[in-house]
């Protein structure tokens, strides 16, 4: 017999794939100051940042001719989203907004200076800096991050256009933390973020609460853990779903 809930998944999962099917291909025309075409731009609805480098993700990514312009297949999310232009030696960039409504069309991206934004992370709580923390980015005006940053030292760096972000940074042990940021033609450097540690995280290598079972099998109520003290006790956390 097949659970109901393996229907449900297969369902989900074939909406989704029907979904993410749905795409449109919008032109992405980049040009300078000059407004002169840039050739070999990276155009991509998402990126990675890792030691200091700008990549563009494997998927819904292009790269422009010698005329400025590259085709980019997007999955329509019912939304306007973000596209990330990098020239090819990162100095110039520019933020677009693409939906459903540009398919078939030519956007142009006019690509200006891009700026460093940096910054470093710390948890004082645990005097120390959490082992692993991704820092994810959003623009103004958009719902969806288009870059990311995952970090074993504890540390962020970005290549952006001028503009108001928002960044959000998660980690290991960590409460996650936001910060605005308005990057305008100078390098921005965010200093040291002080992130708060987790519930768990306090508790951790300290003496367990003094739990009272109310009911359970195999033994008394009102049995309390410190009762098994000195004995390995397994604990399993469920859910119904």
């Amino acid at each position: 017999m097949v659970h109901p809930w393996v229907f449900t998944l297969l369902a989900l999962a074939v909406g989704s794939s029907t979904t993410f099917a749905n795409t449109f291909t919008v032109t992405v025309e980049a040009i300078n100051g000059d407004r002169k075409p840039v050739a070999k731009a990276d155009v991509a609805l998402f990126w990675n940042a890792a030691n200091g480098a700008m990549k563009s993700a494997a998927e819904g990514t292009a790269v422009t001719g010698l005329d400025g312009k590259a085709v980019l297949r997007v999955d329509d999310w019912n939304e306007r989203r973000p596209v990330l232009v990098l020239s090819a030696d990162r100095t110039l960039g520019a933020i677009i907004g693409v939906s459903k409504a540009d398919d078939g069309k030519e956007v142009i991206a006019p690509l200006g200076k891009t700026v460093r934004v940096r910054g470093k992370i710390e948890c004082k709580e645990l005097n120390q800096k959490p082992p692993w923390v991704n820092t994810m980015v959003t623009v103004e005006g958009f719902r969806a991050p288009f870059v990311q940053n995952m970090s074993t030292s504890a540390t962020f760096e970005f290549m952006l256009p001028a503009g108001k972000y928002t960044l959000r940074t998660n980690g290991t042990d960590v409460e996650t933390v936001k910060q605005t940021v308005t990057v305008d033609h100078s390098e921005c450097d965010l200093g040291t973020t002080d992130m708060k540690a987790t519930p768990m995280a306090k508790l951790r290598g300290k003496t367990l609460p003094d739990w009272v079972i109310a009911d359970a099998r195999g033994v008394k109520s009102g049995v309390k853990l410190s009762d098994y003290r000195g004995k390995w006790v397994y604990i399993e956390f469920w859910g119904f779903w």
